[in-house]
């Protein structure tokens, strides 16, 4: 019995390790605190509508060498006089590559999250080497009839 406890606790130390990043990782060059603009809107059919820029803080971790998890901001629209929003949520499990000018790119990535109100989406974007960002994350709130769209760039600032 106790070798059967000690191989676990070897095991799972070696899952829990491995699925560390390595410092040198493509995941970990955009680890941090970027300050960006938001530029979220809600997409009707007729009408682009809600819109609202201002500065936020996008939290990016790294999961492991090749995936990160990273924090969309709170974002807020007018409806029929009403102020309603969409709390911040995380996207784990989010797969990034080296990109073709020195930074690292988001492909085009499907999520969901389900909770208390499901999430739905895609996020798309790159971080340059120059501290730059543009990430675009477009995704249907709970029951909302219409897509939010959060376009979360920088293009002077970079990392806190």
């Amino acid at each position: 019995m106790k070798k059967l406890f000690l191989a676990s606790i070897a095991l799972l130390s070696i899952f829990l390790f491995s699925a560390c990043s390595s410092d040198d990782s493509v995941a970990k060059r955009v680890e941090g605190t970027h300050i960006v603009r938001c530029d979220a809107l809600v997409i009707t059919p007729s009408v682009t509508g809600g819109s609202f820029k201002r500065n936020v803080k996008l939290e990016v971790k790294a999961e492991a060498d090749n995936f990160i998890k990273i924090v969309i901001p709170t974002v807020g629209h007018p409806h029929n006089g009403i102020e309603m929003v969409v709390p911040e949520f995380t996207i784990s499990g989010v797969p990034v590559v080296e990109g073709l000018k020195n930074g690292v790119e988001i492909l085009k990535h499907s999520f969901r999250i389900e909770g208390e109100k499901n999430i739905e989406g895609t996020i798309v974007g790159t971080f340059y080497e120059n501290g730059e960002v543009e990430v675009v994350v477009e995704y249907m709130y709970g029951n909302m009839p219409f897509p939010i769209k959060q376009t979360l760039e920088n293009r002077d600032t970079g990392r806190v």
